[in-house]
């Protein structure tokens, strides 16, 4: 059991600031959930520019965080706090969290926003676990309901890889965020997913 909450804990190094678990490389490949929104899902209003639509996810939520992909670890998930604010005169979004896993406290920044001269979604993950600032650009199909970012980093042995995250907007009150790697055979192997609820 030691053993799988060490791999566990080291892919939540990935999740909050972008440090490579080489273990989770290893792990069979689960795609990313391709699925319909469903009828409920949040869509921008018409005229509305993405920057807009990020902003309306100000406020404060619940995250739920989910391992999978590792041995025992899809029955466990941890919980913590998300609070979105946007900044900038609304041109970014502004996320700080605050997560307990495994016991042991995780804090984080992340900063979203949409570079109308390239025409991509942009992100930036930083975290307690990790001395490296995580750089990542998106593309959307649906108007930024769901967002695919990718993105170099290195891991501690030197070796590079490819992190994906998957923002998908599901309805205004519920976001799910979903955390992947790219094997060796160029899919995606999804190894966190985080669940957000908006505080009422």
């Amino acid at each position: 059991m030691h053993t799988v909450c060490s791999r566990v804990w080291m892919i939540g190094v990935v999740l909050a600031g972008g440090a490579l678990a080489a273990a989770a490389q290893q792990q069979p490949a689960k795609q990313p959930d391709t699925t319909a929104h469903g009828p409920q899902a949040a869509a921008p209003n018409k005229g509305e520019t993405p920057q807009q639509f990020l902003a309306k996810r100000a406020g404060e939520w619940t995250r739920t965080i989910r391992f999978v992909g590792q041995p025992d670890a899809q029955t466990q998930s941890f919980t913590g706090t998300s609070k979105f604010t946007p900044i900038s005169g609304g041109r970014f979004l502004l996320e700080e969290y605050n997560d307990v896993v495994f016991g042991r406290p995780i804090t984080g920044t992340r900063l979203f926003g949409f570079n109308t001269v390239t025409g991509q979604y942009e992100a930036a993950f930083t975290g307690t676990t990790s001395p490296a600032i995580l750089m990542l650009k998106g593309k959307s199909s649906d108007d930024g309901k769901v967002v695919d970012y990718s993105g170099e980093s290195e891991s501690a042995r030197g070796d590079k890889f490819t992190l994906n995250v998957r923002v998908r907007q599901v309805d205004e009150d519920h976001i799910v965020m979903s955390f992947s790697m790219t094997g060796a055979d160029g899919k995606p192997n999804t190894f966190q997913e985080t669940s957000y609820a908006r505080k009422k």
